[in-house]
């Protein structure tokens, strides 16, 4: 029987101070200790450092107090695989033993590393290509390993769902007259040009959200909600106009505080030119908008028509999700608009943009969208020597009825990752993120939580299998 060793130091001098020191068995064959051995830190710390470097930190022994690297890279590593949130890192550093040896502090006799507000910042700077820079080494450990084989691509595009309930068009329009009162608040303060412009403006806003409220709270019945609605856009309409007076009169000023205000106020504007005949299409027709703006703020999120039993509108972001054989993730936020005939093509960029500039698949599966003459040209033109892209109609397959299997079981494998990244342990959907910067750093976690998860699985598994043919 192989003997176990035991990862916990051993117990130093007791401090100065009043604590009580304990000592506790942390075996070598835990998980996260063996996900530990397997990650490439050299290349992860390098990743992260750069990142942060670039972000401002003082990683090359400034003045001042240096950044601690050594310990902030470990510590997101283990945040993302657990999905904790920075006061729950915090909280697992202080008490959790196993967290502790991972991020190699079991010999600190003092509970509290690093408080939440730091930990956010550490991920704040590391940021979602630094996220998408740590999964690319999960992936090459995975593949190294042999857990992850890369002669086979299948993607899918997915809708990265916001928390934001169902789209309602009252309280998209209450956050423009926000917005707008706001801006309008900092160019009262900054300025005395169009002095009444500005005053009207701000109680034009509060017209707005008093008309929400009331659509909210008191209005009854299809009849008198849609009444109440059309009065929010007519007096969005109107504010839409002051507001254009005001920047029209402010808006060659150089004062930061108020180029901000007219630079919100422009983009209101133009958010507004383009959801209120989309409300309006809405309440003509029933028919959501392609497209359809969901929030005045992350204005990149839309409402996507995918045509799903069940769920024919989804409300969000879109991505491309790829998945090589083994069930391990990669993959980025794409247009909302982008062309499901040309996703094969992008999911064969960024394969090569993860495992290497010349690296291609054997094959390359998507489903019937991406069924198009020129992208099959263009994917064997590359070397791809097998497209397993589901034919529309009764068109005739690419690849031989061998493959055709294969091609249908592994769409059903990325359907399914697809739905386990979309599960609650992951959070890709309805991140608790509020700006499209952190909610795609956000995705990016998620992919690499999943994988992470995944690779410390298939790490236990290939321990015990090694035990019992020791046995």
């Amino acid at each position: 029987m192989r003997e176990r060793k035991n990862s916990t130091p051993e117990c130093a001098a007791a401090p100065e101070a009043c604590v009580k020191l304990v000592s506790i068995y942390v075996p070598d064959d835990h998980p996260l200790l063996q996900l530990k051995r397997a990650l490439d830190w050299e290349a992860i710390t390098a990743v992260m450092v750069k990142h942060w470097r670039q972000a401002g930190k003082n990683v090359a022994g400034g003045p001042g107090q240096p950044w601690p690297v050594s310990l902030y890279a470990p510590l997101l590593v283990l945040k993302a695989l657990k999905q904790w949130h920075p006061r729950e890192a915090e909280e697992e550093l202080a008490e959790n033993v196993v967290a502790r040896v991972f991020v190699g502090c079991g010999q600190e006799w003092k509970p509290q590393v690093r408080d939440h507000s730091n930990i956010a910042r550490a991920e704040a700077a590391l940021g979602a290509a630094g996220m998408a820079e740590v999964n690319q080494l999960v992936l090459s450990t995975a593949i190294q390993f042999g857990f992850g084989n890369p002669s086979l691509l299948s993607a899918d595009t997915t809708v990265q769902e916001l928390p934001i309930g169902y789209p309602n068009e009252p309280g998209i329009l209450r956050g423009i007259a926000q917005r707008c009162q706001r801006a309008l608040g900092v160019l009262k303060k900054s300025t005395t040009t169009a002095a009444a412009a500005v005053e009207r403006g701000i109680e034009q806003t509060k017209e707005v959200l008093q008309s929400v409220k009331h659509h909210h709270l008191f209005a009854k019945g299809k009849t008198e909600k849609t009444a109440v609605l059309r009065q929010i856009m007519a007096q969005t309409e109107a504010l839409i106009q002051t507001t254009a007076q005001v920047v029209a009169a402010v808006g060659q000023s150089s004062a930061s505080a108020v180029q901000r205000g007219v630079g919100v106020l422009r983009k209101m504007g133009e958010v507004t030119r383009v959801l209120l005949p989309q409300i309006v299409q809405w309440l003509e027709t029933g028919v959501v908008a392609q497209g359809k703006l969901l929030h005045a703020g992350i204005t990149e999120a839309r409402a996507i028509i995918k045509g799903k039993a069940g769920k024919r509108v989804e409300f969000g972001l879109k991505w491309l999700v790829n998945r090589i054989k083994g069930g391990y993730l990669f993959g980025s936020r794409v247009a909302a608009y982008a062309d499901e005939r040309e996703m094969p093509l992008a999911a064969l960029q960024q394969y090569r943009a993860v495992c290497g500039a010349e690296a291609t698949p054997e094959m390359v599966v998507y489903d019937r969208g991406g069924s198009h003459p020129p992208t099959v040209k263009k994917l064997l033109k590359a070397g791809v020597k097998k497209v397993g892209i589901e034919p529309k109609g009764k068109a005739p397959w690419l690849v031989a009825e061998e493959d055709q299997r294969v091609v249908k079981s592994e769409r059903g494998k990325t359907e399914g990752s697809i739905g386990t990244l979309k599960s609650d342990k992951y959070h890709f959907n309805h991140p608790k993120e509020r700006s499209l910067v952190t909610i795609e750093r956000a995705g990016q976690r998620s992919l690499v939580s999943l994988n992470l998860n995944h690779l410390m699985r298939d790490l236990v598994a290939r321990e015990k299998q090694a035990r019992g043919v020791a046995a």
